[in-house]
Parts: structure tokens; C-alpha cells; sequence
């Protein structure tokens, strides 16, 4: 199980499937296995027929994703070592969706290769990425996709 968090909005995903906040409580919810410290939960999110909690240890920041029942029985957890950016992967997924042809029509090879870099967090050239973006209301106009990155 591939499980990341995105600290900022508080999104957790699990297996690239992104699962947005139901619950934003600060509640103590279990002992940390590292340091036997509290953990407190940072987020509730609804999971497979029941909730998984990110949860994080008051002392040694580790986190924790934390599953339960629909009737609140701990199924077990997982830490949490992987972060990301939901803005960032929710574009990519974006830009992954769009036929690579329709792309190719309107933005160079290079444009092209920028919107990806930025999508993806990465170093990008942003004279191709200024260049991409005023393409963006051509390729709306051609191919009725809105492109914001």
C-alpha cells in the first residue's frame, strides 16, 4: 500500500487515489510505536467501508495513517513517509490525460516539457512555460480544454 500525505490541505493518498478531509479534529489517538508518545490525528478521511486517520506523534513527528471500521475498530496502520502536493499531482494527472497528439498541435516540444516540469514540481524553464501559457486560451478554443498550470 503506497500511502503520501500533503501536509498543507491535509489531503492523504493511498494507492493514487486521493482522499480529501471529512474531519479536521485534533483528538488523542493512540501511543506512538517509535517513541511512546501521544499521537493526535491531523485528519479523518472515509476509506474502503470506514475511516483511516492521519495521525502524528506529539514528540517525534513521525505519521501515521491509521484504519478503522465503520463501528471505530482499529484495523491497523502504516506510517506515513511520503509527501506530495495535491495541486501539483492533480495537474500532472491532468496533463496525463490529454492526448499527447492535441498537445503536440498547439505547444512545442519544449512548452510541453515545461508544463510537465511545473505540474510535477521540477525545475522548468519559464520562458517555455510563458510561452505555454499564452496558448492556453488556443488550445480551450481548439480541443474545449481548460489548461491552469
Amino acid at each position: 500500500m503506497n500511502i503520501k500525505y500533503d501536509m498543507e490541505s491535509n489531503v492523504m493518498q493511498i494507492d493514487d487515489i486521493d482522499l480529501y478531509p471529512e474531519n479536521l479534529d485534533h483528538n488523542f489517538i493512540g501511543i506512538c510505536n517509535s517513541c511512546n508518545s501521544d499521537v493526535i490525528s491531523l485528519s479523518y478521511h472515509a476509506h474502503d467501508n470506514g475511516m483511516v486517520v492521519a495521525g502524528k506523534c506529539t514528540a517525534c513527528d513521525l505519521l501515521y495513517a491509521i484504519f478503522y471500521d465503520t463501528e471505530w475498530n482499529w484495523q491497523g496502520e502504516e506510517p506515513i513517509e511520503q509527501f506530495f502536493d495535491i495541486n501539483s499531482s492533480n495537474n500532472i494527472k491532468f496533463l496525463d490525460n490529454i492526448d499527447r497528439k492535441k498537445l503536440e498541435t498547439v505547444f512545442t516540444p519544449a512548452e510541453t516539457t515545461a508544463m510537465y516540469a511545473k505540474a510535477s514540481g521540477e525545475n522548468y524553464v519559464r520562458q517555455y512555460l510563458y510561452r505555454a501559457r499564452k496558448k492556453y486560451d488556443d488550445f480551450y478554443e481548439l480541443f474545449g480544454i481548460q489548461i491552469n498550470i
